[in-house]
């Protein structure tokens, strides 16, 4: 008969697997494939599991006597199992004060034992509820960071605008092109219509005017 195996707890190097999947053996195929997904039980630190257990399994299917009942509030058990701490530590210290090879000692260390299971127990129910809780916590920042990002956009975006018109406001009316700037458009923007009374005739006057948003463009273009 065999010696029996040990099992380490920690994960095995992942040297042996990095050497399988060079760029060659990816290119050719000979890369091991991933492992197919578990179906009924697997072993992790030495002991076996199965795949429809529970997040959080009973106590009584750990065999585990029940201290409270199905129907409990958390916190006042979690109070309880703390007060019921002390008192059995401060009766273990009793006990190893007096009598220190009395089986009570032992007694007390597996009430101890229970006790700290219990609580053990009842913060990891709180898990679930714990990682909703970090999700939603994790999705208000990103919404606060977006939010916050999208405002300051915003203002820059308006002070941008209100600088390209103030630029636009300070332009004089008769601005000449620049040197060399072809393809600007100046299309007669206002028109003035005056009537001869005494004649009974009508002017038309075009005033023409260079077009300040394509002025300013050239200017713009030819400083850069």
């Amino acid at each position: 008969m065999g010696e029996p195996q040990q099992v380490s707890a920690l994960p095995m190097p992942p040297m042996q697997y990095i050497k399988e999947y060079t760029d060659e053996n990816i290119r050719k195929g000979l890369a091991p494939k991933p492992p197919p997904p578990i179906k009924d039980s697997y072993v992790m630190f030495g002991n076996q599991f199965q795949c429809d257990d529970l997040i959080i399994r009973p106590l009584e299917s750990q065999g585990i006597e029940r201290l409270h009942p199905l129907q409990f509030d958390h916190k006042k058990e979690l109070r309880k199992l703390n007060m019921s701490i002390l008192v059995n530590f401060l009766d273990l210290l009793e006990i190893l004060i007096r009598s220190p090879g009395s089986i009570r000692r032992e007694e007390k260390l597996e009430d101890l034992k229970l006790l700290f299971v219990h609580m053990h127990h009842l913060i990891n129910e709180y898990r679930p509820h714990q990682a909703r809780e970090t999700l939603r916590v994790m999705m208000e920042v990103q919404k606060r960071q977006r939010l916050e990002t999208a405002e300051r956009f915003q203002k820059h975006l308006e002070r941008v605008v209100e600088m390209i018109q103030n630029c636009l406001a300070t332009l004089p009316d008769d601005l000449p092109f620049p040197d060399g700037v072809a393809g600007v458009k100046t299309e007669p923007l206002e028109v003035e219509e005056c009537m001869d009374q005494s004649e009974g005739t009508q002017e038309a006057t075009t005033v023409p005017r260079a077009d300040k948003d394509a002025s300013m463009c050239a200017l713009i273009d030819k400083m850069t």
